[in-house]
Order: C-alpha cells, then structure tokens, then sequence
C-alpha cells in the first residue's frame, strides 16, 4: 500500500477499481461503471458520508490517514496479508512497514520474473541464470516467504510448450546484452518465459510451496485470448511436477475453465480476486459459476488490492456477500445444509489458505 498521509484525487481512487492503464478512463469511463459506484456506496455507507464520490473524497481527505486506513482495514476482518511485492516503489510501505502500519501480519510471496531479472547480469548462460534464480527463491523461502507467483501471462503466453534450447539460448543472450548496457533486462517471450516456469515449478515442488499463476483478468499489456489456465496442462499432467499445488489467480472469464481444472487436478487451486470487487454483479454470478465444479476446499479468498485501504475493504465486503449469495442459493436448493455453508465459507475465507500455504498459527 501507498504510505500514507496523502490527499487523494478523484482519478486516483477510480484509477484503482480499473485495470485499465489509458488515464481517459478513469477521467471519464470509470465513474460510469456498476463496480466503482458499487464501492462508492460502500466506502459511505462504512464511514456514514453521502454515497457520492466528492462526499467520499472529502471525508477520507479531511480524516486522519492512519485512523481512516484501520477503520476499513479493521472491517475486513484480516488475519494475514500474503503479499506479492513485484511492484513495489519508494512511496509504498515495506512488509515491515505495512505491518506495523496496519497491525495486520504481512508474509512475502515472491515474484517470479522480478527476481529472474535482477539475476540475468551475473549468468554467463541460462543454466546459471535458472540456477541462480533456483538459490534465491530457497534463500527467498527460508527467510519466510510463503510462495512464489508468476506473471507469464503478461509476457508471453500461458500455452506451455517444450523450450527448444536453441531459442533459449538466443533469447538469453538478447536480455543479457542489454543488462550489460544498463538497460532493464525485462524478461518477456515464450522461450525465457516458459523455461523459467518450468524451473520455477520443479523448485516449488521441492520447496512445498505453492506456485501462484497469474491467468485471465489483467490489464491491457496481457493478451487475454493467450491467458487461459488451459494452457498450463503440460505443468499438471507431467510427474515431474507431482505434489506441486498451484493457485490460480483471477481467472475471470476463464474462472469455469479454472473450476474445471480444480475438479481434476488434485493439487489445483484458484481464486476469483479481481473478479469479485470490479465486475459488479458479475462477480457474483462468476462465484456461483465457479462453484459450479471447484470444490469449496480449493477455492480460496484473494483481494489483489493494492495502493489504498479501500480497495481492501471493497474486496473483502463484496466477497463475502458473492460468497454467502452463492452458498445460499445452494441451500436453497438443498444441495447444501446450514452447517455445511458455514463449513463452506470458513473454508473459503480462510481454512484453504492455511492448508495450502501451511501457515502454522
């Protein structure tokens, strides 16, 4: 999250309900939109001002930011916060710093093609380079990090296919040179990005951690149509990478697919994040879709949120209400009991992650 104080703008609080990079649309399109004036209602309706967005910005601008920041935080009822830092910058808090600034424990998950890109200058080859990358997210695990996610999809695409060594060799050259004339070595294409999958999930395994894949909903620098968790069947039939558990993230449109792949893959999880607090009535109905086929033992709660304590509190309130609608209509339909729902929902919000993520308290 962004440190705090700040005064916030109208287009900075839009800009964050949005994947969207293009700045016209959060100057004139965002506003529009069922899931940003959903969350205008519910930021109101948490800190008793006029469901307007002035109102909004006027409260949480004359508030104490630390006061305001607790008091949405707080409402989300979090335990934890399992972190991916891939983007962090000098105006955001460190886990340290987040922690003692929201009294909520902070645990690191590690950002696959970061790491790979501050290692390419020091490989002489790619062998190197995956071993280098190997060594740290060990060290990465023993200081305390919980799991390792990658951004595949955004640089190249999720249709897994064996590396020729040759293409390897060449992209890998291509990155190095450029780390070599200071130039950021941003990793990118099937050949680097998909080798450092593979190395990356035989890790893991060994590891026991769990490897977090980025799929579907994503911001403009994705192609969505190569964003299918379809695509990673090569990673879930192999058995090399048996025992590896896999959480897939966002999902949406794909999330049927991902419940598909959770109905029969042992080790295959997923989440719903961005899906839930930006789609408006759409999330909901991609809960009950999800449901569908994923069992309620791997469907796990993710904000994705970031920069602002309200993108936090939207997620975590439309979650749950996506989560009892769902489960409701499954009682309703007496497919579920009372108890089992219950059962159901602590699974989701919580008992899922402390399985696959073997927290210990």
């Amino acid at each position: 999250m962004r440190r705090w104080p700040y005064q916030l703008s109208a287009v900075e609080l839009r800009s964050a309900f949005t994947e969207a990079l293009d700045p016209q649309l959060a100057e004139h399109h965002i506003v529009h939109t069922a899931g940003y004036q959903d969350a205008i209602h519910r930021i109101a309706d948490e800190v008793r001002c006029e469901a307007n967005e002035a109102a909004v910005l006027a409260y949480r601008n004359a508030a104490d930011a630390a006061d305001y920041a607790r008091q949405l935080l707080t409402s989300t009822a979090t335990g934890m916060m399992l972190v991916d830092a891939g983007f962090a910058t000098s105006a955001t808090f460190t886990l340290a710093e987040q922690e003692q600034a929201t009294g909520i424990r902070q645990r690191e998950i590690i950002r696959l093609e970061t790491l790979a890109e501050s290692l390419v200058h020091g490989a002489s080859d790619p062998r190197d380079w995956f071993g280098a990358v190997r060594g740290a997210l060990r060290d990465g695990i023993t200081r305390g990090a919980l799991g390792v996610k990658t951004i595949c999809a955004y640089r190249a695409t999720l249709k897994l296919q064996p590396v020729d060594t040759d293409d390897l060799g060449v992209a890998f050259s291509a990155i190095r040179l450029r780390a070599e004339r200071d130039e950021h070595p941003r990793l990118s294409g099937s050949a680097l990005c998909h080798a450092l999958l593979f190395e990356a999930a035989q890790e893991c395994r060994e590891l026991d951690v769990p490897l977090q894949v980025h799929c579907g909903f994503g911001d403009p620098d994705e192609d969505l149509a190569e964003t299918s968790p379809l695509g990673l069947r090569p990673l879930l039939i192999d058995p090399a990478y048996r025992g590896l558990r896999v959480a897939l993230l966002h999902c949406y449109p794909y999330h049927r697919e991902a419940a598909y792949l959770c109905s029969v893959f042992p080790d295959v999880y997923m989440d719903l994040s961005l899906t839930i607090p930006f789609a408006g009535l759409e999330g909901g109905r991609a809960m009950r879709e999800a449901l569908g086929l994923c069992p309620t033992s791997k469907l796990l709660y993710a904000s994705d949120a970031s920069r602002y304590p309200e993108v936090f509190f939207v997620a975590a309130t439309t979650y749950r209400e996506a989560l009892a609608e769902a489960l409701g209509e499954l009682v309703e339909h007496g497919i579920f009991d009372i108890a089992a729902a219950a059962d159901s929902g602590r699974q989701v919000l919580a008992d899922n992650a402390r399985r696959v993520y073997k927290l210990k308290d």
